[in-house]
């Protein structure tokens, strides 16, 4: 049953979120390990997993800004198999952000915070979920 973890995301009971893994990236073309290893990163998997944790964690406060029932728009992503999919992409498209570049949304600068979230990551979770016939983003009760 739902929610689920499998070879591309884990689902983080303690925090309620899917985290991609690093199996995601690799089969998508990005072998951070590979990066890390090269230079010379003392703790490859430790990094990896931030990155991948700080993605996840972006990507889930950008869909909170939009709905006030945040427990619910979590529970359906943990359930809704279509929604767990448009969430995966929009993830890999944020990690992909954050690695060319970097966490914007620790900036001091305003501007850049504004564009802290992929345009990729953004557009994916507007996709309209079939379940729902609105997207993880609409603002109105579900």
């Amino acid at each position: 049953m739902q929610p689920y973890s499998d070879d591309y995301m884990t689902f983080d009971e303690l925090r309620g979120r899917y985290v991609l893994t690093e199996k995601t990236l690799v089969d998508n073309g990005t072998d951070m390990r590979k990066r890390l290893t090269r230079n010379r990163a003392t703790n490859a998997a430790a990094i990896i997993g931030r990155v991948l944790r700080r993605a996840s964690d972006m990507i889930y406060n950008y869909i909170h800004q939009f709905n006030h029932d945040n427990k619910r728009q979590d529970m359906l992503i943990s359930t809704l198999p279509s929604l767990r999919i448009i969430i995966q992409q929009a993830m890999l498209e944020q990690v992909e952000y954050l690695l060319m570049v970097g966490d914007l949304s620790r900036s001091p600068d305003a501007a850049k915070r504004a564009v802290a979230i992929d345009y990729n990551a953004r557009e994916t979770l507007d996709t309209v979920v079939p379940e729902l016939n609105v997207p993880i983003t609409y603002s109105g009760g579900f």
